[in-house]
């Protein structure tokens, strides 16, 4: 077996999906997703729960029992920047109330926070370009993408941000869950895994190296496709 080393840089696009209370991904009239392209960064911190561990010592001093427990993943917490306001994609990550203006084609035009509790989910994908050598497939002569996929974000709320003299960074924090039964290879038609694969209920985040391009950016929500 061999294995596909590649440089990714930057981030290219995201693409947030709705997800119901059991993390699969909501179809039909009631659907939703967002494609942008207005964050800075997103922040990754896995969360680990370490091992248990045993040491027990002789009168001498010396170990009678020196026993540790493997460590394993709890979570990662997201924290994920924006310089871009985007009324939907707030409601769709965090369930709080959008403002909305007009009759017939609705605008989106703000948000309303309150107190209820938060219990929106949703998917988070994030495609990389890559850089040097790498960056095309040598057959086929495509550019390469790094696909990250968070199949189940919850537990989101707004960080801390301040109104200055600068660019205004809008802070979401989530974190991540087991991933859904049917989120399997991805929300919708297309898939940014090789053909056959899904990713178990065990698992937290993913990458893969694909050359399939990341979706078009989308004007605000629209119906998963």
């Amino acid at each position: 077996m061999t294995d596909l080393q590649v440089a990714p840089i930057k981030a290219r696009v995201k693409r947030v999906v709705k997800l119901d209370t059991c993390g699969n991904p909501v179809t039909g009239t009631s659907s939703a997703m967002v494609v942008a392209k207005g964050f800075t960064q997103v922040q990754v911190s896995p969360d680990y729960e370490e091992g248990t561990e045993f040491l027990t010592k002789l009168a001498d001093g010396s170990a009678c029992v020196n026993q540790k427990d493997p460590a394993f993943l709890k979570r990662a917490g997201l924290e994920m920047h924006f310089c871009v306001l985007s009324p939907d994609f707030v409601t769709l990550a965090t369930g709080e109330t959008q403002i909305l203006t007009g009759s017939g084609t609705v605008t989106g035009t703000g948000n309303m926070f309150g107190t209820d509790p938060l219990t929106n989910r949703f998917s988070l994908e994030l495609w990389q370009p890559v850089s040097g050598m790498g960056a095309c497939d040598p057959t086929t002569g495509l550019p390469r993408y790094v696909y990250w996929a968070f199949p189940n974000v919850t537990n989101t709320k707004l960080g801390n941000f301040t109104f200055e003299l600068g660019v205004f960074d809008f802070v979401i924090n989530g974190e991540t869950d087991y991933t859904g039964y049917l989120w399997l290879d991805g929300p919708g038609a297309s898939t940014w895994l090789p053909a056959g694969v899904t990713v178990p209920t065990s698992k937290h985040f993913l990458y893969n190296v694909t050359t399939t391009a990341p979706p078009a950016v989308t004007a605000g929500a629209v119906a998963l496709a």
